[in-house]
């Protein structure tokens, strides 16, 4: 027989207060690389929504706001996304550049800075919404042509959020968003204090051993 629904599992964390730093120095990495990242709410809420918008707003394709600046206008990256990750408990939002020779990775991530800020003080335009609306809906669609991955979509929603027809009701949820909540999002989650920033640089390769002549 069918048994009582187990209580969800708290998966909440404590308020980050500050900016977290790291470095590494990876042996495989052929050029720098700068990861900007955000603690923001579950999935399936209303400002994962907003968030997940305004992250292909600022950095899904050519036509998006860091690609622009950062890699057409002012070359500073070679690559440059953003995006929000969803999850079932305390989700991502991330900005990544890969840095090409001879660029600094202070001017990138300050460059990066200025577009969040843009955000938080100019809204969005209407343009700008409904791109990233037509490409979720076309991606969407594309996802959902095949019947395993219509499955996979099925299942993650139930065991996610214990409803399957979210299926049918993902994308009224992404229009709902307004320029608003994307102004508000972006100055609630994306400040300084709660963010975590990891560069990534290359190695420095040892110097083949000499050998002495006898």
């Amino acid at each position: 027989p069918s048994q009582p629904q187990p209580p969800a599992p708290d998966m909440t964390e404590p308020e980050q207060k500050a900016e977290r730093r790291a470095n590494i120095d990876d042996g495989f990495a052929r050029t720098p690389r700068i990861d900007v990242l955000y603690k923001i709410p579950q999935g399936n809420t209303a400002d994962y929504y907003a968030l997940s918008l305004l992250g292909q707003i600022l950095g899904s394709g050519q036509s998006s706001r860091l690609y622009q600046k950062l890699v057409k206008e002012r070359e500073l990256a070679a690559v440059v996304s953003a995006g929000a990750q969803e999850r079932r408990g305390p989700s991502l939002f991330s900005v990544i550049a890969i840095v090409p020779p001879g660029k600094q990775l202070a001017d990138v991530e300050k460059a990066i800075y200025e577009e969040i800020e843009r955000v938080k003080t100019e809204p969005v335009a209407d343009w700008e919404i409904e791109k990233v609306r037509m490409s979720i809906r076309r991606s969407r669609a594309q996802q959902l042509q095949g019947t395993l991955s219509r499955a996979v979509t099925l299942g993650i929603l139930a065991v996610y959020y214990g409803d399957a027809n979210l299926i049918n009701e993902i994308e009224g949820k992404y229009n709902s968003v307004t320029k608003e909540d994307i102004q508000r999002v972006a100055r609630t989650y994306l400040k300084d204090t709660n963010r975590t920033v990891i560069t990534t640089v290359p190695k420095p390769r040892a110097a083949a051993p000499t050998t002495g002549s006898n």
